[in-house]
């Protein structure tokens, strides 16, 4: 069972994704790399992704593990610590191909 902490993150990483998720939808990815804004916005929300999955217990990550995790927090550092060495196509990919999985897992997660 989900504490309520670890559900109340759970929350607000989805609605992290969705955020990340408007900003993407209806642009293509030429696009996306010109538009410095959209770019900050998606890498913003990344971040604070990667910031919330930190926060999860061990039991939540160990149980539903079918999510990297790990490398969910790695890219929190990357986006923090090395912005200026960032591959804009792997916030693409990150945005349009896992962010709807993550988003989805952790609605899965929180109907259980």
């Amino acid at each position: 069972m989900l504490s309520i902490r670890d559900k109340d993150i759970l929350i607000q990483i989805v609605k992290r994704c969705d955020r990340v998720m408007d900003k993407v939808t209806n642009i293509n990815q030429k696009d996306f790399e010109s538009d410095k804004d959209i770019e900050e916005v998606v890498c913003f929300n990344l971040f604070q992704i990667g910031e919330l999955a930190n926060g999860l217990t061990d039991e939540v990550t160990n149980e539903y593990n079918k999510i990297p995790w790990k490398q969910i927090k790695g890219m929190r550092n990357r986006i923090v610590h090395r912005y200026d060495t960032i591959d804009i196509e792997i916030i693409w990919n990150t945005a349009n191909e896992s962010i709807p999985k993550l988003k989805k897992y952790c609605e899965d997660i929180l109907k259980q």
